[in-house]
């Protein structure tokens, strides 16, 4: 079954808007903290109309970084021994077991 709303992304597109949001549920509501002016729920009902509820890239990798077992440290650890240090050894291992 897809996702009809992806509640982080969706808050993160109403703050990127200027609404003063805090909370997003998971049965549609939205709390803002303050009332907004006619103006700012007309930019709500946009942002809402416009969600696409599928995965950010960030949730999609870190999605398949959990399948494959790794931590955001060995991501860390693969990006410094490749930028700071020159191997890449780190990192091509580690892309092979996300792939």
């Amino acid at each position: 079954m897809a996702k009809s709303v992806n509640l982080g992304k969706l808050h993160q597109e109403l703050k990127m808007a200027g609404l003063p949001v805090v909370g997003v549920s998971s049965l549609g509501r939205v709390d803002y903290s303050r009332s907004l002016s006619s103006f700012e729920q007309i930019t709500a009902k946009q942002v809402v109309a416009a969600h696409d509820p599928s995965d950010t890239n960030k949730e999609v990798f870190l999605e398949k970084l959990a399948l494959a077992n790794l931590s955001k440290d060995d991501v860390l650890y693969a990006l410094w021994k490749y930028f700071a240090e020159g191997d890449a050894t780190e990192k091509d291992t580690l892309l092979k077991s996300m792939n």
